[in-house]
């Protein structure tokens, strides 16, 4: 590390630059007291010992980020990759709270599962030597919500429309990987600038709880620890009361920044964050249009609004893509085309205060930093150089020294746009970036109406610059797939045995990548295990830290898992699914979720291969898991995972004859979601999701029995119970659930 030499002088540490209050830019070796920018008031600020060192052998500090009383947020590099991201350091008494660290390390294992264009990601976790958590997450460009509204006041519905688009589907993929944020508000939305013109909006911020000072006004905006977690200006009724939350909470929370928004107000405050908080569960506020009479709203928002804002949960949208059909009135679109031609029509400002960060980890990749995004400013000068020349009277003379300045800036621009490759995990230049853009963009368009040739060469086009990209093949799967469904519209079986030919190499090709990739991966954290010159003290440090590197790529093993065995690569699935329950099990304790679910993929996979004799015991090791977890009240399992391992058991049983244990196991199966039977699955009754896969589980688990009594000479027996069966089916389909979901395909 280097030693700052300038940093102390007689014990006080020397301020190295000052900061403005109001537009908080830094400047460095000033006297001055007034901000040149705008006049606001210089303060100093003393130097971070961090900053200019090396943390944690990978990470260069560059600069101070923000503060609180939790953690200090600081701006990095990636040593080896050299990859811009912003490290959250806890503080090192917080790690001694066994309490607040396993909710800082629940939280990272929480948004491990998220991995969505409109959620921040959270890449690395860990303690180092000195017993300090840290989190490393994305390093954003643009501004946050708050930031807008403080200087536009609201903002016009056309406008925040497309905010709350991508917002409502982050949440939404948030909340089906059972996260909560708890603490959504302005400053918790981030509008990040991209390379298209388009603006994205990422939620940041996932359950890292704020201390605030309790003589500051501000405190109401700001999370506390105990046992109320939030904004008070922004919290449901049963978050302010300190009770259980789930995604309708959210949902509450949402409803106030989309008020706020477009009135330019916060629907419910008082005096004091308690009053606010006591009117939020006692007071019903004015409509957006009473709140502020010139705006326009349509009804349809403004409806959509209220309801969010109902003071019981259960009034509220069951989920974010039922408010998104109400708002926009449309399905909650997949992923896939969910971020085409999106435009916000606001002036973002980049400042270094503002390029924080959020959370959430790529299910199943090991991500070390965020991106850097090339320097845009050369595009930006040609821009404004050519409008002002064109904008100079005729007779004016341009001197030689402005031609050769010119000529530079769009030298600089041809380069950049044309032949500069981009960042080498992504390469490509920026007209063909574009350019794919804009092919299948046409070629989407000429499907839909029906333009089949044209689509077809369209596509062909998009094709040929995908396969240019170093981005692991993923375009030219995405243009594949598109190819593949108008193939089929089109009943051109040659050109749709082709492309499935090509998209079965393509996946399989990215599939290996990842096995290689995680095999490695877990090869690392295996040697550092095995450190045998570490004090006990250091091993502690180190186990928890290499566990929780493990814990946040598990859900991306299995899912590599499972691609494998769709790629007949069978073996290959073995030996990962081996390694990784083997090193897993190594730092987990007796009660992990995911120790389970790894041994359960282990064991499906030995069945696929008929080695029987590593099934049964897998299975019930899966089992004693998560029983044990359910003991403790883990909210990570309930009846339904449990009743899901039996059926496993009671099926591996009966197909290999031992109907006594299997009748048994699929007894105890039904039994866990046998109260589900009469439950309401209708679409807006409560739990609706948990209601129609309980019963889908039951009606599974009795045809798994009624099967199994047919093969024990039991006819009369099965008969009854897959009547059984198709009664509770058929009760499923009148009270409107959902169709099975099919098999997943290419």
């Amino acid at each position: 590390m280097r030693l700052l030499d300038d940093v102390t002088h007689s014990g006080f540490m020397i301020p190295l630059k000052k900061v403005c209050l109001q537009c908080k830019e830094e400047f460095e070796e000033t006297n001055a007291d007034a901000c040149p920018k705008d006049g606001g008031q210089l303060v100093p600020v003393a130097a971070d010992p961090l900053v200019g060192t090396t943390f944690a052998d990978k990470y260069q500090i560059l600069k101070v980020l923000g503060s609180g009383g939790m953690s200090v947020i600081y701006q990095a590099r990636h040593k080896y990759m050299e990859r811009i991201c912003a490290v959250t350091l806890l503080h090192p008494f917080l790690v001694a709270d066994a309490s607040m660290f396993q909710r800082f390390q629940y939280e990272a294992k929480a948004a491990s599962n998220l991995n969505h264009p409109n959620v921040v990601g959270i890449h690395d976790f860990g303690i180092t030597n000195d017993g300090r958590a840290y989190l490393v997450m994305d390093y954003l460009s643009g501004e946050d919500l708050s930031s807008i509204l403080e200087r536009e006041g609201v903002l016009p519905e056309e406008q925040a429309r497309e905010i709350f688009r991508q917002a409502i589907m982050g949440l939404d993929h948030a909340h089906s990987k059972g996260v909560v944020h708890r603490d959504l508000k302005p400053s918790n939305l981030f509008l990040e600038p991209q390379e298209d013109g388009n603006i994205i909006v990422k939620l940041v911020d996932f359950g890292i709880a704020k201390i605030s000072a309790p003589d500051d006004g501000s405190a109401q905006n700001l999370t506390r620890t105990g046992e109320v977690f939030g904004s008070p200006l922004y919290m449901s009724p049963e978050q302010c009361s300190g009770k259980s939350l789930d995604a309708r909470s959210d949902m509450y929370s949402f409803g106030c920044v989309m008020y706020e928004v477009l009135t330019g107000r916060t629907p419910l405050v008082g005096p004091t964050a308690l009053d606010t908080m006591h009117k939020h569960i006692k007071e019903k506020p004015m409509t957006p249009t009473e709140a502020a009479p010139r705006i326009v709203v349509s009804k349809e928002l403004e409806k959509a609004i209220m309801r969010c804002l109902s003071k019981k949960a259960s009034d509220r949208y069951d989920s974010m893509a039922d408010l998104y059909e109400a708002i926009f009135g449309s399905k909650l679109p997949k992923l896939s085309s969910s971020l085409h031609g999106t435009s916000i029509q606001v002036q973002i400002r980049s400042s270094g205060t503002n390029q924080l960060t959020g959370t959430v980890t790529p299910s199943g990749t090991v991500v070390t930093g965020a991106a850097t995004k090339p320097d845009n400013f050369a595009s930006k000068i040609t821009k404004t150089t050519i409008g002002r020349a064109l904008a100079k009277p005729k007779a004016q003379i341009i001197t030689l020294g402005s031609f050769s300045i010119f000529c530079s800036v769009m030298g600089v621009f041809v380069y950049t746009y044309f032949f500069w490759p981009g960042p080498v995990n992504d390469s490509g230049t920026f007209y063909n970036r574009n350019m794919y853009v804009i092919l299948l963009g046409q070629a989407d368009e000429a499907k839909r109406n029906a333009s089949y040739e044209r689509a077809r060469d369209l596509y062909k086009k998009a094709e040929d610059i995908a396969r240019t990209f170093s981005d692991r093949r993923g375009r030219l799967a995405s243009v594949l797939r598109s190819e593949l469904d108008l193939f089929s519209i089109t009943k051109n079986n040659e050109g749709k045995a082709r492309v499935m030919k090509e998209l079965n190499e393509t996946l399989s090709w990215r599939t290996l990548q990842d096995f290689d990739y995680a095999m490695k991966a877990m090869a690392v954290i295996e040697k550092e295990s095995d450190k045998q010159n570490l004090s006990k003290g250091d091993r502690r440090i180190l186990s928890k830290q290499l566990d929780n590197e493990l814990t946040s790529v598990i859900s991306g093993i299995i899912e590599t898992g499972r691609r494998l065995e769709a790629a007949n690569q069978i073996e290959k699935q073995e030996e990962l699914l081996t390694k990784a329950c083997y090193l897993y099990g190594k730092f987990a304790s007796s009660d992990d979720p995911q120790l389970a679910d790894l041994k359960t993929e282990l064991a499906l996979c030995h069945w696929q291969q008929d080695e029987l004799d590593y099934v049964g015991p897998l299975l019930k090791q899966s089992l004693e898991i998560i029983r044990e977890a359910r003991t403790h009240n883990s909210p990570d399992v309930d009846e339904i995972d449990e009743c899901e391992t039996w059926l496993k058991l009671g099926q591996f049983d009966r197909d290999r004859g031992v109907f006594n244990e299997g009748r048994e196991e699929l007894q105890k199966a039904i039994e866990l979601v046998n109260p589900y039977k009469t439950k309401n699955a209708s679409k807006n009754a409560p739990g609706h999701d948990k209601v129609v896969q309980g019963k889908r589980l039951l009606a599974e688990s009795i045809n798994a029995l009624s099967d199994l009594e047919r093969q024990d000479g039991q006819p009369a027996q099965a008969e009854k119970l897959r009547l059984e069966a198709i009664e509770i089916k058929k009760g499923l389909k009148e009270e409107g659930a959902p169709a099975e979901p099919e098999p997943s395909s290419i």
